[in-house]
């Protein structure tokens, strides 16, 4: 009886952990998403409100270019090529606000926390990132997600389905980032242990 029980428990566990594993594609999203991470040189007010005038700026450089973008791929080739217009941009921007601070822009793996976009929810993990520097970069930063345009056309609450689709989130993600399908939470949890591990 006691083998029996155990054996039960067992397709048990493995049905719920089968119904909860990211296995329906759901790990893409660190490989489909492209962040923008502004960082400031310090935390004065001066400082952070010039942080928010370079993102402007950077986002009036590449959003209507990676907006047409329907690949991660294409975005990443189209934000790299880009690289030095949008520092320029960006240096610009720091000159006509009486800023002085040098700028700094890589396109790298970054590591993120868990994002609430209004509508969409983003796991914690490492995401390639267009990352634009201040200055030392000590001060507080801002992020978005720069691929697929979420931070630009898709952070509200009316954003359906189609919408989250035609920006390039595949119908698993956009279920699992707008908690549309069962035990999107334990997902992300489990999504993030995961990435956690294999970065380390």
């Amino acid at each position: 009886m006691s083998i029996l029980i155990r054996l039960t428990a067992s397709v048990l566990l493995s049905a719920v952990l089968l119904s909860v594993l990211p296995i329906a594609g759901e790990h893409r999203i660190y490989e489909d998403v492209l962040r923008l991470h502004v960082i400031a040189e310090s935390d004065s007010a001066d400082d952070q409100a010039l942080k928010l005038k370079v993102r402007d700026a950077v986002l009036a450089c590449v959003s209507v270019a990676v907006g047409d973008c329907t690949s991660f791929e294409e975005a990443n080739a189209v934000v790299t090529a880009m690289s030095e217009e949008i520092r320029s941009a960006a240096e610009v921007c720091v000159r006509e606000n009486g800023g002085n601070c040098t700028v700094s822009v890589e396109l790298s793996p970054e590591k993120y926390p868990r994002r609430d976009y209004g509508s969409a929810c983003l796991p914690a993990g490492v995401y390639q990132s267009l990352r634009v520097t201040l200055g030392d970069g000590a001060g507080k930063n801002w992020w978005c997600v720069l691929f697929p345009t979420v931070c630009i056309r898709f952070a509200r609450e009316t954003a359906d389905e189609d919408a989250y689709i035609a920006a390039g989130f595949t119908p698993e993600e956009y279920r699992i980032i707008t908690g549309n399908d069962g035990g999107w939470k334990i997902k992300f949890r489990i999504l993030e242990i995961l990435a956690d591990v294999f970065e380390r």
